[in-house]
Parts: C-alpha cells; structure tokens; sequence
C-alpha cells in the first residue's frame, strides 16, 4: 500500500511524498502556486520555459543534456498549469526510479530539478535576451494556437463570458500582446517576487523512504523569510450572479461548438462532491450517461455531448457539438435532462454504472505517478491532504439521496454558441 507524507521543508514549502513500489519510474516536481489573470500572467507563463534553458552552473542544452544523461535519461519539461483560479508554474521530472538504478540519483535529481528553479542562468542581472525573444514568441504562439482546437476553444470562450470579473475567466498563459511585449526586466521581477512570495509545493512519487527525499530537496531549497504563504483564493458561487445569460459568436467552420456553463458550489472540499462526481457521470460524464444516450443516440441532436465537473472552481460545463439548425433543439433537451435526474435522481442502472465509471477512472489514477501528481497538485491547490483512496472510498458509499441533491447543486449560468458559418 502506498505510504504519503506531507511534510513542511521550509517557509511555505511542503514537500508531498507518496511512497511506493509499484513503479519502476520516479516523479519529481516544483510547483509554485500563484493567482491566476494577474497582471503579471504572461510573464509566470514565460518563465519556466526560460529557467528551463540554462542554469548557471549548465548554461547551455548539451551540457544540461550531459547531466540528464548521467541521470539515467532523467526527463525535466516546464509546466504551466491552470488549477481553478490558482496557477502553477515550475517544472515536472520522471527517471528511474532509485531502487532499480544508482544510489543516489534521487538526491542528484532533487539538486538539479530545483537548481533550475534557483540558480537560473542571468548575465548583467538580467534573463539571456536571446532566450527572453525565442520564448516571448513561442508563448504568444501558443495563446494564438488555442484557436485551433475548436472544443477547447468554445469551452475556453464560455469560461471568459461567465466568469469575466473571476480569475478563473482568464487565460492563464495572459495574451498574445503581453507575450511579445515581455522583457528580461519584467521577468526577473516576476520571478523574484513569485520566488519570495508563492507556497512552493515538492512532489515525490517512488520507492525512497520520505526522510531521505526530503533531506534531499531541503538541500536544495532557496532561502526565505519567515512569514505567511497564504494559497490563492478561489471565488466558489451556488448561483449565478447576473442570471441566466446567452452568447453567440460566428465561426467559418462545418460544426457548430454549443457549450453550458453551470454554477454547483460544490468543491472538492465540499462533503456533497463525491456524489457530484457521480451525479455529472450519470448526466454527462460517461458513453452510458443521459446525454450521450438521450441527446446524442436517440434523439441525434448532436455529433457529441459530455459533462465534466472542475472540482477547484465549483462549476460544471456541458460541450458538444451541434449543427446550427439543432442548436436550439439540443440546449432544450440538454437542460430537460438534467431536470429529469434532479427530479427523480439516477436509476439504479445509471447509479451503478457511474459508480463504476468514477471508481475506475479513479483507480487508474493510482496506478501512474504523473496522475498522482496532478491530484496533488490539486489538493495542494485547494488545500486539501486526504488521498485518492479516501475519494475513492466515499465515492463508493455516496447514497443515491446524496447523488440526486448533487444534482440539484447544478444550475445554469451561460450558455455560449460558436456558430458554424462557411466562407
């Protein structure tokens, strides 16, 4: 069975230890946990794909290319991750596991995954403005290239038009303009302040006893102050704020995006979300469920239609993907049946068969440690400390009186069609 320890390393870091056997690879992260849609977002999104370039003690690509090698083929890649209204930037690493390679690479991987975080390669004080421009562009690509993924895109779009005053209705990754327009002065800055001031979080996932993991970051760690890292706050509603509001926008493309945004209030803190877990499985969450059966199968109202809760924000979205003619049909149909497992709750069949959907998805979260480390960042994020098992555990016990009022919690909010247009 899995061992997980958490554990305080220095002001505002914590180290997250989930001890196992199970697998021959090993996970390391650094995490830093900011608001998200500030000022600043383009810059933190820059920023570990700059530290990610030099340090400097390895100011170059080969000679950090030399050091992952000597490391067992170690991987190190920059993260950029939208958790509610928290982001998190810092880098993620996988490698041999210890027990099955050298002694001491766990220790050397700790050291240089955080060097890259602490030692960053500066000349005259400042970010290598080679590699600011490379980056600044190749983020602004990236904000630009959201486009292209229509379904994203019009989920993105809803979350923007619901959320307009909430962090969580901003980019994470800023916009097109604040990327180009960085510069080395600003990123320093940005990275200063959030080095000094952000909760650090540490993952390990792997076969070493906690004590050692954590002697191995903690010497590692940058100096700080003593004081308070509170986590960034997250705006939960029950309701929606300005009623229920409708958008459209025209798109040259063959299929129409229709995408519903509801409020639930309901978090991954909250004791009723097991049972919303369930109760979003029966509704849209699975190839079983009401709208996959009802709205796409029987009624052939749309080429897809699936839920899916966000648990950090306490928000639901419905995505699929309609013709423009059937829009209309499809949002009715949609909202009547969401009202039917409200009124009625799930039958037994349905119950049983999200059950077994949500436990799944759930177990097989336990068996890949980069799954263990997005739950953790998760819970880090949300500031929560009980395992997948334990989810797993209520999930399994939730009644159906439980599912049927998570699924009153959901109410709608916004609805956002991108229209299908030719030309």
């Amino acid at each position: 069975m899995d061992e997980i320890t958490r554990t305080p390393l220095a002001p505002g870091v914590r180290l997250t230890c989930v001890t196992t056997r199970k697998f021959k690879t090993a996970v390391l992260s650094v995490s830093l946990l900011l608001p998200r849609g500030t000022a600043d977002a383009a810059a933190l999104a820059a920023l570990p794909f700059i530290l990610r370039r030099g340090t400097a003690d390895l100011p170059g690509l080969a000679e950090i290319g030399a050091a992952l090698e000597s490391l067992y083929g170690m991987r190190i890649e920059p993260a950029v991750r939208a958790r509610g209204e928290t982001t998190a930037i810092g880098l993620v690493a996988d490698m041999a596991d210890e027990a099955y390679s050298g002694e001491g690479l766990t220790a050397r991987a700790a050291q240089l995954l955080l060097s890259f975080l602490t030692r960053p390669l500066l000349e005259n004080g400042r970010f290598r403005a080679e590699y600011v421009r490379s980056e600044s562009e190749n983020l602004a690509d990236r904000i630009a290239a959201r486009r292209n993924d229509l379904r994203a895109w019009a989920l993105h779009r809803l979350w923007e038009l619901m959320c307009p005053a909430e962090p969580f209705g901003q980019c994470e990754l800023g916009t097109v303009e604040s990327a180009r327009a960085l510069t080395s002065k600003q990123l320093l800055a940005a990275y200063q302040k959030a080095l000094q001031t952000a909760p650090i979080e540490l993952f390990y996932c792997g076969a070493q006893p906690p004590a050692q993991v954590a002697d191995a970051f903690r010497a590692a760690l940058p100096q700080r102050d003593e004081g308070s890292f509170p986590l960034p706050a997250a705006q939960v509603l029950a309701a929606p704020p300005q009623g229920e509001r409708y958008f459209e926008e025209p798109l040259p493309v063959r299929q129409g995006k229709l995408s519903m945004g509801f409020r639930t209030g309901v978090t991954s803190a909250d004791p009723l979300y097991p049972a919303l877990l369930l109760a979003n499985a029966a509704f849209g969450g699975t190839t079983s469920s009401r709208l996959f059966r009802n709205v796409r199968e029987k009624l052939s109202l749309c080429y897809y239609a699936s839920s899916q809760c966000f648990r950090l924000k306490g928000v639901l979205a419905v995505s699929s993907g309609v013709d423009n003619e059937n829009a209309g049909a499809a949002r009715a149909e949609i909202l009547r049946q969401l009202e039917g497992l409200q009124q009625d709750g799930p039958s037994p069949d349905e119950l049983e068969t999200a059950r077994r959907s949500v436990l799944t998805g759930l177990r097989a979260m336990e068996d890949s440690p980069l799954s263990l480390e997005t739950f953790w960042l998760d819970q880090s994020a949300a500031g929560l400390g009980w395992p997948v098992g334990e989810l797993a555990r209520r999930a399994a016990e939730a009644s159906p009186e439980e599912v049927r009022e998570a699924a009153r919690r959901i109410v709608p909010d916004t609805t956002f069609f991108l229209r299908g247009a030719t030309g």
